[in-house]
């Protein structure tokens, strides 16, 4: 079958279900595992080729994110195997690991807390070398997690907690990108994300900052000398995550996102 005709037929599709037509190419490239530029090499598709990608368009077309379909996500310039038990890592949170690693040494001890795929804690222990610890409190999550880690040879330790629960020793850098959509606002989001997330990563509570205030309330006692706290914030949460953490002795700074949406709030003790 001609792909160039198959590809007009699936944009037209996606355009009736309000599906963004640009997604096409990436469908057909992780349904065929091939990158853009082979793609645009094909001319015609085999019955086979094409079964494989319907299959795709149909569960795209109920809502499933391509990531979720093929259960790789890309972060980082790793691929980093997801499932229905953990959040899509998003192009926002490399700025939060970028911020990590301007602080990160290879003699660093780093917790990610809610640490999801392990996107996070994964992507700054391969950048940097440093000992680095994840957390999660879903059991599920956590072998996700420890799957990419083996998968990409980074050296990062896992522990399940209930945030700071089973928390023992401390650390020199707390990151986290903790749930923070408000639990009244769950039902309005996508069904891209309301149908194929686990509540558990998204629910933050009545105003989506239980979180913020638990590691704002908890932080220093787990934190070195002059140590850090870096998290990602929902749109328009900045400020007041700040003053949370000011409130228990940090000084703090904010960076913004692509968008320039207030994103990463940085908190830093000085003794």
């Amino acid at each position: 079958m001609n792909i160039f005709e198959y590809k007009k037929e699936i944009e037209k599709r996606f355009l009736t279900h309000n599906i963004d037509k640009n997604e096409v190419n990436i469908l057909f490239c992780e349904a065929l595992n091939i990158d853009y530029t082979k793609l645009l090499t094909i001319k015609d598709i085999s019955s086979k080729q094409k079964k494989q990608i319907e299959m795709a368009v149909k569960k795209r077309i109920k809502g499933k994110p391509i990531q979720k379909i093929f259960k790789r996500a890309y972060f980082f310039g790793y691929e980093f195997y997801v499932n229905k038990n953990v959040l899509c890592p998003r192009p926002e949170t490399e700025l939060l690991v970028e911020e990590c690693l301007k602080f990160a040494k290879q003699q660093s001890r780093i917790l990610d807390l809610c640490t999801g795929s392990g996107a996070i804690a994964i992507s700054v222990q391969k950048n940097s070398g440093a000992n680095c610890f994840a957390s999660d409190i879903s059991t599920k999550a956590l072998y996700v997690a420890r799957k990419n880690a083996k998968a990409l040879g980074a050296k990062v330790r896992f522990l399940k907690s209930d945030m700071f629960e089973n928390i023992k020793s401390k650390f020199d850098i707390i990151v986290s990108n903790p749930p923070y959509i408000p639990s009244k606002d769950i039902e309005g989001l996508d069904k891209e994300v309301k149908n194929y997330d686990p509540k558990i990563s998204l629910d933050g509570g009545d105003d989506g900052l239980d979180f913020y205030r638990l590691i704002a309330q908890n932080a220093k006692q787990h934190l070195n000398k002059n140590g850090k706290v870096l998290l990602e914030v929902g749109k328009g949460q900045a400020n007041k995550v700040k003053k949370m953490l000011e409130k228990n002795g940090f000084v703090c700074y904010i960076k913004k996102d692509y968008n320039n949406i207030d994103r990463i709030v940085v908190g830093e003790l000085y003794d």
